[in-house]
C-alpha cells in the first residue's frame, strides 16, 4: 500500500470510537505476508484498530479470510482476499461503521432489516476492477451491522477461480444466499431486497411515513431528478428524492464528452457533483427503495418498496430508463453466464476471449472500445445498415484492430451448453444467410426502455412506454409531472434531461401556487430540517 494512500486515511483517524479488530485465521498461505502487511498498514493509522491472528469460526473458508470485530463482538462483515481496487473503500467504510460511524441507509430500510428474524448469510463474489460492486458490498455490510442475523462475506473472485467455476459466475457482483444465486450483474440494493421479500426471507409491513406532507416528491435520482429537486428546493418547497440508486444510469457511464462547459468527465464524477450540489439544500434523500404505487388526488400517496407510505402535494417522475433486452432465445437463460449489459463490470471475466457487442450506437461502440483492451476480439452486430454513433466513436472503433463491425444483421439466438454462453446466431438481412459466431460473451447495448412500469395504469404512455408530457412536463394526471428519459421528450441526453427536470420543478411550483400555497411554501407544513443527504455508501 502506498504511503500516499495511508496518509489519506489520517483524516478518518478519530472516526473509530469503539475497539475494532481485523480477526484473521491462523492458517498459512503464499500471500499471507502481503495480506498482513496490507491490514497492518491500515491498522497503523487508527488508535482503536488492530490485527489479531487466531483460530476463527471461519477457518473453513481460506487463510486469507478475515472478519471485522467490534468490541470483541462479530459484526458479520467478512472479506476473503486483499480488498484493494474498488473494494478498498468498502473495507474502510465497513471498518469506520463498525467503529461507530453512521449507517447511511434510509430509516424505512433500516426498520425493514431490523425485522429479520432468521439467519441470512450473503456471499458476494466481486472483481476488484468492478465499479458497481462496492455499492452492493457496502450496503450488505451495513445490513450485517444492523442485524445480528445477517453476515456478508465478500470474496475476490480472481483469488478463488475454483469457486467461480463451481458456481458458474460470469458476472459481478454475484450475490448468493446459502449457495443459491439471488442476484448477479447490474443489480441494485433495492432489487436484492425485492428478491429476498419474494423468497420470504424479509417481510414488508405497511407504515405511514414519519415525514410531514411534502410539497414535491421527486422519484428518481439521476440528472433530471436532481435538477428537479434543486429547482424545487430553491423555490422554498419541502422536497424529497426517492431513488433506487442515486445517480441512476449515470453512474455506469464511463466517459462523457458532450456535457457543455466540461470537455471530459465521467459518470462517477458527475454523480458526485450532483450529490454535492443537492446537499446544499434542504432536500431529503430516500435511497435504495423503489416506488410501487402512486395514488390519491390533491394529496398524492406514494407507496415505497419498504412499506413506507409518503404523502405529497405534487410528484415529479424522473426514473430514467434501463437497458433494452433483445428478447431472443438464450438471453434470459444465460444472463450472468455470458450475457451481460455492463462491459466494464463483466468484461474482465472474458480476458483474452472472443466476445460480441449487440448494437452499434454510442453505447455499443463505447462498450466495444472498452472491451477491446481486454478481449481477444470484439465483434459488433448492428440491426441497421448504418451506425448511429457519433463520428468520433465510429472512427475510433474502425481504427481498433481487434474490433469488427457487421451491419444490417438480426440476432436470432444466443447459444450455450446449459452452463454458459458458447456463441450467437444471426442472419444477414440483405442475403438471408445465417451465421454462427463462437464467442464467450454477449454484451447487449441496443438502447433503453423507460422505467414507467409502476405508473402504466395511472398515466398515459406512448407506444414506447414513455410518459406522455406537454412542453410544461405535465402528465395526464393533475399534480404529476415527468422529465428526462422516462418521458416522451426527444433526444435522450444528460443535458436535455437536466433542462426538463428544471422545467418540471418550475411547473410543479406554479401548480402548487394555484393550489392554495403561499409564496411557494405549503400552508401549515412543518419545516423539514436537512436530513437524508448523508454521503452515499461508496463515499468516505
Amino acid at each position: 500500500m502506498s504511503p500516499q494512500l495511508l496518509e489519506s486515511l489520517k483524516v478518518y483517524k478519530d472516526k473509530i470510537k469503539k475497539d475494532v479488530s481485523f480477526l484473521i485465521n491462523d492458517q498459512d498461505h503464499p500471500k499471507k505476508e502481503s495480506f498482513l502487511t496490507f491490514l497492518n498498514g491500515i491498522a497503523s493509522i487508527f488508535d482503536k484498530l488492530d490485527v489479531r491472528i487466531e483460530k476463527t469460526r471461519y477457518n473453513q473458508y481460506s487463510p486469507l479470510t478475515f472478519e471485522i470485530v467490534s468490541d470483541d463482538q462479530p459484526t458479520g462483515i467478512l472479506f476473503s482476499g486483499i480488498p484493494g481496487g474498488h473494494e478498498f473503500n468498502s473495507l474502510i467504510l465497513g471498518t469506520l461503521q463498525a467503529g461507530g460511524s453512521k449507517i447511511n441507509l434510509d430509516e424505512s430500510l433500516i426498520d425493514q432489516i431490523k425485522q429479520i428474524d432468521r439467519n441470512i448469510n450473503f456471499e458476494t463474489l466481486v472483481s476488484l476492477s468492478c465499479e458497481n460492486c462496492p455499492d452492493v458490498v457496502q450496503n450488505l455490510n451495513q445490513f450485517a451491522l444492523i442485524s445480528k442475523n445477517i453476515t456478508n462475506h465478500t470474496i475476490d473472485g480472481n483469488l478463488y477461480p475454483k469457486l467461480v467455476k463451481e458456481r458458474d459466475v460470469q458476472s459481478v457482483p454475484s450475490v448468493f444466499v446459502e449457495g443459491e444465486m439471488v442476484a448477479s450483474g447490474r443489480i441494485s440494493t433495492a432489487n436484492i431486497i425485492k428478491k429476498l421479500v419474494e423468497k420470504g426471507l424479509i417481510r414488508t409491513k405497511p407504515k405511514k411515513s414519519k415525514l410531514p406532507i411534502q410539497d414535491v416528491v421527486v422519484i428518481g435520482g439521476g440528472p433530471a431528478g436532481v435538477s428537479s429537486a434543486i429547482y424545487a428546493a430553491r423555490k422554498g418547497l419541502n422536497v424529497s428524492i426517492v431513488s433506487e440508486k442515486f445517480g441512476g444510469q449515470l453512474t455506469e457511464t464511463v466517459g462523457i464528452e458532450n456535457f457543455i462547459s466540461n470537455p471530459y468527465t465521467t459518470g462517477k464524477e458527475l454523480t458526485s457533483n450532483l450529490f454535492n450540489h443537492a446537499k446544499e439544500y434542504d432536500i431529503i434523500l430516500k435511497e435504495h427503495v423503489q416506488v410501487e404505487k402512486i395514488g390519491g388526488e390533491d394529496i398524492k400517496s406514494i407507496t415505497l418498496s419498504s412499506g413506507e407510505k409518503m404523502e405529497s402535494r405534487s410528484v415529479i417522475i424522473a426514473t430514467g430508463a434501463k437497458w433494452r433486452n433483445l428478447n431472443i432465445p438464450g438471453e434470459k437463460e444465460y444472463l450472468g453466464k455470458g450475457v451481460a449489459y455492463c462491459p466494464h463490470c463483466d468484461g474482465p471475466f472474458f480476458k483474452g476471449k472472443d466476445v460480441v457487442v449487440v448494437g452499434a450506437g454510442n453505447s455499443g461502440l463505447e462498450a466495444a472500445l472498452d472491451l477491446s483492451n481486454i478481449a481477444k476480439t470484439v465483434t459488433v452486430l448492428e440491426f441497421l445498415p448504418f451506425s448511429k454513433a457519433d463520428k468520433i466513436l465510429r472512427d475510433k472503433a474502425r481504427d481498433t484492430k481487434n474490433i469488427e463491425i457487421i451491419l444490417n444483421v438480426e440476432t436470432q439466438k444466443i447459444l450455450g451448453d446449459n452452463k454458459k454462453v458458447t456463441g450467437i446466431r444471426y442472419i444477414d438481412k440483405s442475403t438471408q444467410d445465417v451465421y454462427t459466431s463462437n464467442v464467450s460473451a454477449i454484451f447487449i447495448q441496443i438502447g433503453l426502455i423507460p422505467n414507467s412500469h409502476f405508473v402504466k395504469n395511472l398515466l398515459d404512455l406512448n407506444k414506447y412506454g414513455e410518459i406522455i408530457t406537454n412542453d410544461r412536463c405535465e402528465t395526464s394526471v393533475k399534480g404529476i409531472f415527468a422529465g428526462g428519459d422516462v418521458s416522451s421528450i426527444p433526444h435522450k441526453q444528460i443535458i436535455v434531461s437536466m433542462g426538463h427536470g428544471a422545467t418540471a420543478a418550475l411547473s410543479a411550483s406554479e401548480y402548487l401556487i394555484k393550489q392554495n400555497v403561499d409564496n411557494g411554501v405549503a400552508k401549515n407544513t412543518e419545516k423539514v430540517t436537512k436530513q437524508g443527504f448523508e454521503p452515499p455508501a461508496s463515499s468516505l
